[in-house]
């Protein structure tokens, strides 16, 4: 097949002119930097939508349920949600916003109140610390485990103290109650709930004067159907609850990351077309150039089916070395990513993502292989429809006009 050989001695020849070899190698270059972009920017999207499924989306509670009053029954509402299909597991839960305060120090928090015993069945906060340990209560302190940037700002580790303070309940004379607190555990998810969270006993919480219901945390099998389940909860169950899922907490970020990385690939699909421009641009000049060579094949022979096949060759050549070298980039950072961003922010003693703004506190990466295939195989097939015109400008060539003036 002489046409292969003599579009692989083009695409390969290091004796080519040097302006069209820059040029060659700079559209090349435009084209890894582009397809490597694409799959690193994929795997963070990728990361994202992981973390919000399996850490964020394990942490909160997919579905809740809470009686309007204290006197409701809530293990006879656990009976019938746990018959309720797609209904993974129940547990009892309290929840309600207090203060910390630690000498001059003094944050908000969201106090929780959980059974350590089930909490592991409807969450994921058993991976982060040890639950057992709000089970050791005493008259005097009640033990908590707190959010790792809520022990940053009042200043406390695992041993100390602090005060935690509520509305006083009606039948205490002062307008707030104060209860000694000592920390057992700090909780690092790297996500938001860092910022803000307080884990207590279910009744150490209880007893702290404010009051609350107990409500019912429900974990379901497939989260996206968190909110019909919601819906069918509150069919068996009455109007008379308080009801709701992730979805009105977190719905609109995680549609958001969704439509974020489909922008994304639109744009630096955009970036690989530019690149493919230039490659399009080396290659009419290569035509131009190669005028004289195409003309003597010509009068040898050559058909323009052969020219075509020679120039398409050419360009395939070019695409699938900065496709390939490409994709291996893109792939390597994706892996390291991670690595590198905190890297960075270790030595420069900043964060990019802060817990307070972020659902999450690092950059996270998910290189998936479908990905991979899927931005090769569009890059490499745009390159390959972008040979077609030089292509056809090749074939295009008169032997008699071209040679007539040699």
């Amino acid at each position: 097949m002489v046409w292969g050989f003599i579009g692989l001695r083009y695409s390969l020849d290091r004796k080519a002119d040097h302006l069209l070899a820059f040029l060659s190698r700079l559209s090349t270059a435009g084209l890894v930097l582009g397809v490597a972009l694409l799959v690193v920017v994929l795997s963070v999207m990728n990361g994202f939508d992981r973390e919000m499924r399996e850490r964020i989306l394990s942490l909160v509670p997919h579905v809740t349920v809470k009686p309007w009053s204290a006197e409701e029954n809530w293990d006879a509402m656990a009976q019938t949600a746990r018959q309720q299909p797609g209904v993974a597991a129940v547990a009892p839960f309290i929840e309600f916003p207090a203060m910390l305060s630690r000498g001059r120090s003094m944050e908000p928090a969201l106090v929780y109140g959980v059974d350590a015993a089930v909490e592991d069945r409807v969450s994921g906060l058993g991976r982060f610390v040890d639950l057992p340990r709000l089970s050791q209560t005493s008259e005097q302190v009640a033990p908590v485990i707190i959010g790792a940037g809520l022990a940053k700002l009042l200043g406390v580790a695992v041993g100390d103290s602090l005060n935690l303070v509520t509305p006083a309940s009606a039948q205490q004379s002062s307008n707030v109650s104060f209860n000694r607190l000592e920390v057992v555990d700090v909780l690092d998810s790297g996500t938001e709930i860092d910022q803000r969270l307080v884990l207590m006993d279910l009744y150490a919480a209880r007893a702290t004067g404010v009051d609350p219901v107990i409500g019912l945390r429900v974990s379901v099998e497939d989260v996206f159907s968190a909110r019909t389940i919601a819906w069918e909860l509150r069919n068996q169950l009455g109007f008379h609850y308080q009801y709701s899922d992730w979805t009105s907490q977190l719905g609109n970020l995680y549609h958001a990351i969704q439509m974020s990385r489909n922008l994304v690939v639109v744009m630096l699909l955009a970036v690989v077309a530019v690149a493919v421009f230039n490659i399009v641009s080396t290659l009419v000049m290569v035509v131009h150039e190669k005028e004289s060579d195409i003309a003597i094949l010509r009068s040898q022979g050559a058909t323009p089916g052969q020219i075509i096949k020679t120039f398409l060759l050419y360009g395939a050549v070019i695409g699938l070395i900065g496709v390939l070298a490409g994709g291996v980039l893109g792939a390597l950072g994706a892996w390291a990513i991670t690595d590198i961003v905190a890297w960075i922010e270790r030595a420069a003693g900043i964060q990019f993502l802060q817990g307070d703004v972020y659902p999450i506190t690092y950059l996270p990466s998910d290189l998936r292989m479908e990905d991979w295939l899927m931005v090769c195989g569009v890059s490499y097939l745009i390159c390959l429809l972008a040979t077609l015109y030089p292509a056809w400008r090749a074939a295009s060539v008169q032997p008699a006009a071209v040679l007539s003036y040699r």
